[in-house]
């Protein structure tokens, strides 16, 4: 289970819900008593983050993954399976789709320096469909009418350069 980054980017925060998704809880469901084991594959998904003013604010280099690593390994009670996915859109990328490429590059660049940065980072989420971009109405299919995304060529590109470097 991925949980993201909230906006406000706040690591300490991250960790917490992390912690609390690995922990065993008891909650009440549909009138029902329910228990769970927790998930010890609970992960971090760093989306970037959005300042005061609306900016948006990557969290994808070298020094926030390195942080959010540390976090891990000093949460009390400890944190299992230690893992990060990138979200090489959304604020990482100020929602500009084409940047997931680059994005995908330098955090794989990263991995190559650094063993613990390498070990850490499991994937990256990127936002990709059939053709490129976006629409207001569902008009091309094939398209997203969301975000806007990567194409199918550079997708298929990007899955190449990535199987070719790890």
């Amino acid at each position: 289970m991925g949980i993201k980054n909230p906006m406000s980017g706040s690591i300490p925060v991250l960790l917490n819900s992390i912690y609390a998704a690995q922990s065993p809880q008891v909650f009440k469901y549909h009138d029902w008593q329910v228990e769970t084991n927790g998930n010890p594959y609970a992960h971090a998904v760093l989306r970037g983050r959005v300042d005061n003013y609306g900016n948006d604010i990557p969290n994808y280099h070298y020094e926030t993954v390195m942080q959010v690593l540390e976090g891990y390994r000093k949460t009390e009670g400890g944190l299992q399976n230690p893992a990060v996915i990138v979200d090489a859109n959304h604020s990482n990328s100020g929602k500009q789709f084409k940047q997931q490429i680059r994005i995908v590059e330098e955090v794989l660049q990263d991995c190559r320096y650094d063993r613990d940065f390498k070990n850490v980072i499991k994937g990256f989420m990127i936002e990709s469909f059939l053709v490129e971009g976006c629409q207001k109405h569902d008009v091309v299919y094939g398209q997203s009418i969301t975000d806007p995304c990567l194409g199918w060529e550079d997708t298929e590109r990007l899955i190449l350069d990535i199987a070719e470097k790890v």
